[in-house]
């Protein structure tokens, strides 16, 4: 396995200047960004440090591990359009490092042979002693697979993960009709991406098209979709992980029945309360401005007015 060949942050303590960005909605392109490479499992694996642009003698002591969302373009978690998540944490003194997950690989996989290396190598290039990771979109089911065996991997890595946070992330698709059925089914358009037949329209309203993935790299080189219908395999109980988990109110995506089930049985009871695992659904029935949808739960306004600041509350709990 590569490791990084410097000590990234150190040098953004050295050369603050450097590392500061006035945007805390988007960036431009390589702003605030450095990139790395690590060698692990036969592959070559990309990872973008986004430095933290404030920091405070009070408030956020984690660092940020994010994964790609597969569904949508990682430039949607630092340069959307709209508020990203990445600059919002950024400017509130969080470092965040984003795994790049590769086109057609199988998300299994990558959660719980790749992203244990690709950890390890983060940790030790890194002072921060305090870790949060995030599942966004699809490409959460990664991030489950890693916490599966979430102590293991910290004693692997060095990196203990204290909270995790699942945006529009489906754990349970098998049920007629889901998107992922109609998924398996459909053809890319003349853009190159899902947005034929008024796919995206439909499912991905209030994303720019251009952020929206191909079909081809949702499927590895035999055809089979890089992601599972149904996680029943995955457990998260009792792995020393607080689980935060969210769900759009009109999410067709991720609706919440492709998340409840799941968070039912990692907090072993749904009748149960645990200021550990927690469920959400941000829309108007809980006092949110508007009912929101897949793409809303990837980058809006509303997300990082709304949804972000409760949930940097939660891991400070």
């Amino acid at each position: 396995m590569r490791i990084f060949p410097v000590l990234v942050l150190a040098l953004c303590a050295l050369f603050a200047a450097r590392c500061q960005s006035v945007s805390s909605t988007n960036y431009a392109e390589r702003e605030n960004q450095r990139d790395f490479t690590v060698d692990a499992a036969g592959g070559t694996y990309t990872v973008s440090m986004f430095p933290r642009t404030y920091s405070a003698l009070a408030g956020p002591a984690f660092s940020l591990v994010l994964v790609s969302p597969v569904l949508v373009a990682d430039e949607a978690l630092y340069n959307s359009g709209t508020a990203s998540i990445i600059p919002w944490f950024n400017a509130r003194g969080v470092t965040v490092w984003l795994v790049r997950i590769p086109a057609q690989t199988q998300l299994e996989k990558f959660g719980r042979d790749i992203l244990p290396q690709v950890t390890t190598a983060i940790r030790k290039n890194s002072t921060d002693e305090s870790w949060v990771m995030a599942g966004v979109s699809l490409g959460g089911q990664a991030i489950a697979h890693y916490l599966h065996d979430a102590p293991r991997n910290a004693t692997i890595s060095g990196m203990l993960v204290k909270s995790a946070f699942f945006l529009g992330t489906g754990f349970d698709y098998n049920y007629p009709g889901s998107f992922t059925k109609r998924l398996g089914s459909l053809q890319d358009g003349a853009e190159g991406n899902l947005c034929a037949a008024e796919f995206c329209k439909r499912f991905f309203a209030s994303l720019p098209a251009k952020l929206v993935a191909s079909r081809k790299n949702l499927f590895d080189a035999s055809g089979k979709p890089v992601w599972r219908d149904t996680l029943e395999t995955v457990q998260l109980q009792g792995k020393g992980v607080r689980i935060f988990f969210l769900a759009g109110k009109i999410d067709n995506v991720a609706p919440s029945e492709t998340v409840y089930k799941f968070y039912a049985k990692t907090i072993g009871d749904e009748r149960k309360t645990s200021p550990d695992f927690r469920f959400m659904l941000p829309g108007k029935m809980n006092r949110h401005g508007k009912d929101f949808d897949h793409g809303m739960m990837v980058a809006s306004d509303a997300l990082a007015s709304e949804i972000l600041p409760e949930i940097l509350k939660w891991i400070d709990l």
